[in-house]
């Protein structure tokens, strides 16, 4: 399957779990929601592990747990976040970090510049900043 039916998979994957966050704040702490987190991630990699993995230490191990962390770190803030304010809001305002990961694609990764990229990558931080502001 191409790359682009995968994004557009994990767009509806990640639209439904803001939603499926902010019901789910309303009835447990955030503390309680990442524990049940973790424990959904156990259960998926033992269901696609086996598939997809061979248990054998390698160099990017480092660099992809410090990812894990990072990954931790921020749905932990973000269920911080959604528990005390609205999600109409917290969404597009978190959703800021294309931005910087767009502009790392192209300074650390090599990834060509394009004005029409830069545009869009404005076009998206503008829409963004808009949707995150209260009224």
């Amino acid at each position: 399957m191409h790359w682009k039916y995968w994004a557009i998979l994990a767009t509806v994957a990640w639209t439904l779990w803001g939603v499926a966050v902010k019901f789910a704040l309303k009835r447990i702490d955030w503390a309680r929601l990442e524990v049940l987190g973790g424990i959904a991630a156990l259960v998926v990699m033992v269901i696609v592990a086996p598939a997809a993995y061979r248990l054998k230490v390698t160099a990017g191990d480092g660099i992809g747990f410090a990812a894990a962390i990072f990954g931790v770190a921020g749905a932990i803030l973000f269920y911080v976040a959604l528990s005390k304010g609205p999600v109409s809001v917290i969404i597009p305002l978190t959703s800021l970090y294309v931005v910087g990961v767009a502009a790392a694609g192209m300074l650390l990764f090599g990834e060509p510049f394009s004005w029409r990229k830069a545009m869009g990558v404005l076009l998206a931080a503008v829409a963004m900043a808009l949707l995150a502001v209260e009224d």
